[in-house]
């Protein structure tokens, strides 16, 4: 190699080592200062949960840095290497973003880098889908959404069919390994056309709560509707668990004559099982299960609502009378029901009539009126006998109707231990389980049972025809109805309890989304509206069309003020279940009621096509006035019809009033 050739390969040399150290190239000893920065950040690194935050502040003053360098951190400002992994907020906290490792580094006012603390962000810990309870593990399911966990079908109580039937709610056996509780199970039995559906296993719970691992939640239960003769526990509330942060629980409890039936030739068993209230002692036996239970899945048994809608309603009404449910419950939420109870008496004639309408239908007597005698002529335990020679589908077949008529299936029977002999009275004075309630109902309620009365589209005359205009009559029948139901619901209820000087805070609402034809349109606002069930299926955030005749109502026009509804409705129910009082600062203030005619008692639900339009209001449904404004407004025809035919034996009738005007 000749002189030139060696100069330039001494030059190039000189060249690189300078260039390297003065742009970072690494040398060995670079990286090796570079490990030791990291294993020191290492030191006093720290972890945080995903979705989680953590202060500044309080990082440094439990990390191993110098104090010199943690006095100083006050006047750094803070970055993140990689903010998708870990999120500066504000420069006080950093929360963790998603599952992985990365610096975040305090930096001075000339923009140096001063700390370098090394984050791990973790994922959350999944909460068990496998619980204890005192019978033995059940694991659940997740929703679709993955926001809340379910648990379907954990029995509460043993199988009511053979010798359990017409019996208080037997133990439940214990259990070995893990019960899967992913499905649905059948419900209750009930009527089915000339037959019937489901099991006479039916005493369990569903348990919806949020996908965490909060502990110590509050507790709604909840009581399905349908008459008491039909329904379903098996209605999804996750949703409303999560956006709530509650524990709900749903329960399936024994229907029609299976649930009611009080006679006294079925009277040799305990006190409670002679009342004949079999579902009510269903009820408490699940109301027990949550008490013992519910600490395992999360809830507080501390605080716990008892709620129902339409029959399930009325049956947490009666609840709230009865000696044998005081201190399993600390709140109450009211859908659309009101106080009914019926006799003894009225249980016993009319599960003979029944009785004799089986002996008929057998071909053992060729009326009802002969077999109704030798009824009531037999011995207690011929007629015992004749109970439990019944079928299941003859105990189905007995009450299939109800259509909001006491006698058609009287339930709630005031026996004076389950139910005390007075019935509703004992408001008045005090002896009743007070607690906090939210008392509401919807303002078309009736419109549900109007289209479903045939005595709107069938006449027996062709002046009958010549007198009403269908349409029209049956649009005053939903408008006169629903007043009088909702009345019955709201009003009737909030003043009983208000006779009671020590009564806790009562909370009423009407609910009126559907009744504004610009929102929905006219026909839906007339004839369907705020129909029986829409408060509780906006807080489910349900929104179901009329597909007959308005197929379109539930559209993106309205959707904003719908869901916009609903999320209101849902933070009033979440205070509520949480400490008793719906309101907090960012709401519309929910008055407690108030007997004063000025007062502003009522909350009206509603919203626009955009916008909530909730507001207090002074409104006050009065049944007596509703009856006047009907003999004045209608014809002479349509007040007949409508008191006489379509409106007559429901529960919600004044029936006094109603002799005034006739």
């Amino acid at each position: 190699m000749n002189k030139r050739i060696k100069r330039i390969c001494v030059i190039i040399l000189i060249l690189s080592l300078f260039l390297g150290s003065t742009i970072g190239l690494h040398s060995p000893a670079a990286a090796s200062l570079e490990a030791a920065t990291v294993k020191k950040a290492r030191k006093i690194g720290f972890t945080v949960k995903k979705g989680k935050t953590k202060n500044i502040k309080y990082i440094i003053k439990n990390s191993s840095l110098k104090e010199k360098k943690k006095k100083n951190s006050a006047a750094l400002t803070w970055k993140s290497d990689s903010p998708k992994t870990v999120k500066v907020i504000k420069n006080e906290r950093i929360r963790g973003m998603k599952a992985g490792k990365t610096y975040i580094r305090g930096y001075n006012k000339k923009n140096k880098n001063v700390i370098s603390l090394y984050v791990t962000v973790q994922p959350p810990s999944k909460p068990k889908l496998i619980r204890s309870t005192s019978n033995g593990k059940v694991k659940g399911t997740k929703n679709s959404a993955g926001t809340a966990m379910i648990w379907y079908g954990i029995p509460y109580g043993a199988d009511t069919g053979g010798g359990n039937r017409w019996r208080a709610p037997q133990p439940v056996e214990a259990w070995s390994g893990v019960k899967k509780a992913v499905t649905k199970r059948k419900g209750a039995i009930k009527a089915s056309g000339n037959s019937y559906t489901g099991t006479e296993d039916c005493l369990y719970v569903n348990v919806y709560r949020p996908y965490s691992k909060e502990k110590e939640l509050p507790v709604m239960v909840y009581l399905h509707g349908g008459s008491n003769n039909s329904g379903t526990a098996n209605t999804d509330f996750s949703g409303l668990a999560v956006k709530t942060d509650c524990v709900i629980v749903t329960v399936s409890f024994r229907l029609g004559a299976f649930g009611f039936l009080n006679h006294p030739a079925l009277q040799n068993g305990t006190m409670e099982e002679n009342s004949g209230n079999f579902a009510l002692l269903d009820i408490r036996q699940a109301l027990c299960w949550v008490r013992d239970e519910i600490g395992n899945f999360g809830g507080d048994a501390g605080n716990v609502t008892l709620s129902g809608f339409s029959a399930g309603a009325r049956d947490t009404l009666m609840c709230m009378i009865s000696p044998v449910m005081q201190g399993l419950f600390h709140k109450a939420v009211i859908l659309s029901g009101g106080m009914t109870v019926s006799t003894p008496k009225e249980g016993k004639s009319s599960v003979e009539k029944k009785l004799a309408a089986v002996l008929v239908e057998r071909g053992l007597y060729a009326k009802k009126s002969e077999a109704l005698s030798y009824i009531q002529s037999a011995p207690s335990s011929t007629v015992r006998e004749l109970f439990y020679s019944l079928s299941t589908k003859e105990i189905a077949q007995m009450y299939k109707t109800f259509n909001l008529r006491m006698d058609k299936f009287p339930q709630g029977f005031t026996d004076g231990v389950v139910l005390p002999k007075e019935g509703f009275s004992v408001i008045s004075r005090g002896t009743y389980n007070r607690v906090p309630v939210i008392l509401g109902s919807d303002a078309t309620e009736f419109s549900s049972f109007a289209w479903r009365d045939d005595s709107f589209f069938s006449y027996d005359t062709i002046f009958d025809t010549m007198v009403f205009d269908t349409m029209n009559l049956l649009g005053k029948g939903i408008k006169y109805g629903s007043q009088l139901q909702s009345a019955y619901n709201v009003e009737k209820t909030a003043e009983a309890l208000s006779r009671d000087a020590g009564h806790e805070a009562i909370y009423a609402f009407r609910f009126r989304w559907g009744t504004n034809a610009s929102v929905t349109d006219s026909f839906y606002s007339q004839y369907v509206g705020a129909y029986h069930g829409a408060s509780r299926d906006f807080l489910r955030g349900v929104y179901t069309n009329n597909k007959e005749y308005s197929p379109d109502v539930i559209s993106l026009k309205n959707k904003k003020g719908r869901q916009a509804l609903t999320t209101q409705m849902r933070r009033y129910i979440k205070n509520f279940l949480r400490d008793g009082n719906p309101n907090d600062a960012s709401l519309t203030r929910w008055n407690v009621w108030r007997n004063r005619e000025s007062s502003k008692k009522i909350m009206n639900f509603n919203a626009g096509k955009r916008k909530v339009t909730s507001k207090m209001t002074a409104e006050k449904y009065d049944q007596n006035m509703i009856l006047y404004a009907m003999y004045k407004n209608l014809t002479t025809q349509e007040f007949a019809f409508l008191t006489n035919t379509v409106l007559e034996g429901r529960y919600f009738m004044p029936a006094a009033f109603l002799g005034l005007y006739k």
